[in-house]
């Protein structure tokens, strides 16, 4: 495209179509545009609160990160690991539990060592998706198990929707941005922000979130030249005479289309001016993810707004191979990214309205497949922040092979559900009982929907 060319309409309506693809997802343009009302710029409120989900993409082996280290459990969890089994001087001493079971982290992972044993995370022992809850006796008879259990596609979308059984998902993240996203007013901003790309997660019935890259915002190719721009002023007339003389459905995309833009010039001004904290990030791609979030966190007045749910992923745990090496790095570029994080959130005084939390498709297998594991379904989870109460939560499993908490093949059975996980992050969001009636559709099988581990 040039400035020069004779522009109709419907060469105009094919490039908004493309300026807004960034914005709108397969929900609706409108659904955007219905979350980013204007609106006039005020202070950020005191009751801010904002929750980060990382995911894992994959299957994390979360019982290579979270290991048992008093005598018993330690001698079943080497006896059931073989090859992949972490020996003593390979493993991080957590303090010890309220209770007084012991725990340890891969040497792999300071930075969450550092984190657990500052009482600002938090491990959940042997989470995974749930109808309701599930026995081994329960499992053999193939009584109210989840759909397509140990698929990547489906236990992603699952442990995102917390709808196991319905045929056109949206995430626990929209609902609760569909329900709390009032909180924020008429800030511009959507309540959710993906760092990485589309999400189920992030997707309600009314609301989409706000994409962006780790680098931040790009302007539209059209627009990008400058005011003076030919370009740019031939796309501007455009939308102006459409906005002042097209069909009412033109008139409303244009509308649309204008809101995106000026949405996008606004965070590009305001982030020109944002603070990613004093400390030094490590170059990895999460830890680029979660200085992007703490630049959007750090101008949040310029958009007046109380609520913030942000989505990031790190990739490659599906660790059929090569698990050692390959998990292991990433552990320690997670464990080193959200120490940097949390850091940075004290830094800027909300080190206690934010909380990081991990989702990952499912867990591993106990057992080896020689050189690496293969798909399972209980896993361990982990939240960290300034509001987090430090210890072990749930039940951690007996992980003896063939034991009563193994379906078979090393695969354990949940005895916590993502559901409650997610339950008790909402309601630390800010979401009342009946809220999280309507969030987490098969909260009330379970015997709580507060694990405790948010202050």
């Amino acid at each position: 495209m040039t400035a020069s060319k004779h522009w109709s309409r419907r060469d105009f309506l094919q490039c908004a179509a493309a300026t807004a693809a960034g914005a709108c997802n397969r929900k609706s343009a409108l659904g955007f545009l219905a979350g980013m009302q204007a609106a006039a710029t005020e202070a950020a409120p005191p009751d801010y609160r904002a929750l980060v989900c990382i995911f894992l993409a994959g299957g994390n082996d979360g019982f290579n990160v979270l290991i048992p280290t008093d005598t018993g459990p330690y001698q079943t969890y080497k006896a059931s690991r073989g090859n992949l089994a972490f020996a003593g001087d390979n493993l991080l001493n957590l303090n010890p539990t309220p209770s007084g079971q012991n725990y340890a982290v891969s040497s792999r992972a300071p930075g969450l060592q550092n984190l657990y044993n500052n009482g600002r995370l938090a491990f959940l022992a042997n989470v995974g998706t749930l109808v309701q809850p599930t026995t081994k006796t329960d499992y053999q008879a193939n009584v109210h198990l989840p759909p397509q259990l140990f698929s990547h596609n489906d236990q992603s979308d699952q442990g995102m929707s917390c709808e196991l059984d319905a045929l056109e998902k949206i995430g626990w993240g929209g609902r609760m941005a569909d329900l709390l996203t009032n909180l924020n007013g008429t800030s511009r901003l959507p309540l959710g922000v993906s760092i990485a790309g589309n999400n189920l997660f992030q997707v309600g019935n009314s609301t989409v979130p706000y994409y962006m890259s780790p680098g931040g915002i790009n302007n539209f190719y059209v627009t990008s030249g400058g005011l003076q721009d030919p370009r740019t002023k031939a796309f501007n007339k455009m939308l102006g005479l459409t906005l002042t003389n097209g069909r009412l459905l033109e008139r409303e995309f244009a509308k649309s289309v204008k809101s995106s833009i000026d949405l996008s010039q606004t965070l590009i001004t305001a982030l020109s001016n944002s603070s990613s904290g004093t400390g030094i990030w490590p170059g990895s791609s999460i830890a680029q993810q979660l200085q992007m979030v703490t630049r959007v966190i750090s101008v949040r007045q310029t958009f007046g707004i109380k609520r913030q749910v942000f989505y990031v992923v790190q990739g490659g745990y599906d660790t059929h191979d090569d698990q050692i090496q390959r998990h292991g790095n990433l552990i320690s570029e997670l464990s080193q990214a959200m120490a940097a994080f949390h850091g940075a959130m004290d830094e800027l005084g909300v080190g206690n309205d934010v909380t990081s939390f991990t989702l990952s498709d499912f867990g591993r297998t106990l057992t080896s497949n020689g050189d690496g594991t293969d798909h399972a379904w209980g896993n361990v989870q982990w939240v960290a922040g300034g509001s987090v109460v430090g210890d072990v939560y749930g039940t951690f499993p007996d992980q003896t092979l063939d034991g009563p908490d193994d379906s078979g093949y090393g695969r354990l059975i949940p005895t916590t559900s993502i559901e409650q996980y997610g339950a008790t992050l909402a309601r630390w969001f800010g979401a009342s009982d009946i809220q999280l009636e309507t969030i987490f559709p098969h909260l009330s099988r379970f015997d709580t929907a507060n694990l405790g581990f948010m202050a």
